[in-house]
């Protein structure tokens, strides 16, 4: 596996940006990365603690893979301690990666694993608010088991609060007309 240089990573991220044009990634020796080769160089750059590489290596070339990779990507990734992406990974089971039964244990699970980062009240309950949305995002009638059970048996009460809110307007309103009508 080949690890980018820093004047690669500039690249990258000026092309993720749109400040130059993709052919510069060829000019430049870069080339994209399939699903296989990109889980191992984010997993290298996380080893070594190099959270800039990792979400630039992340945010462009995640876009480039088809979607049931990339969202596989994101099942992995959201479970990860050693980045700073979380909220936006969370948001993305919300709006695109909202329609597999399998993507409830995974929120259920990053719900259980805070980050460090996110552990302050100030940020926890924010991230935790889209991990919730995202359950109920989810399809039915699983996203709402997931989530009364949620609220039944956790003992955070603001958890508890956000979980049977959610619940609540997936009841009333269903699965999308929640998003329509927001």
């Amino acid at each position: 596996m080949k690890a980018y240089t820093k004047e690669q990573l500039e690249i990258i991220e000026k092309v993720f940006i749109k400040r130059l044009p993709e052919s510069a990634l060829i000019k430049n020796d870069i080339k994209l990365l399939g699903y296989k080769e990109l889980q191992e160089i984010l997993d290298w750059y996380i080893a070594k603690n190099d959270y800039i590489s990792f979400e630039t290596i992340f945010w462009f070339f995640s876009l480039k893979l088809d979607i049931k990779e990339r969202e596989k990507l994101y099942q992995k990734y959201i479970l990860e301690q050693s980045h700073y992406a979380h909220e936006e990974m969370a948001s993305a089971f919300q709006t695109i990666f909202n329609n597999n039964t399998e993507n409830i244990p995974i929120l259920l699970k990053a719900l259980k694993n805070i980050p460090e980062y996110l552990e302050d009240d100030d940020f926890k309950y924010p991230y935790v608010r889209k991990i919730i949305y995202a359950i109920g995002a989810q399809p039915q009638p699983e996203s709402l088991l997931a989530l009364e059970k949620l609220a039944s048996e956790t003992n955070d009460i603001k958890i508890k609060e956000l979980a049977l809110h959610q619940l609540e307007k997936r009841k009333e309103l269903g699965r999308w007309e929640y998003e329509k009508n927001r």
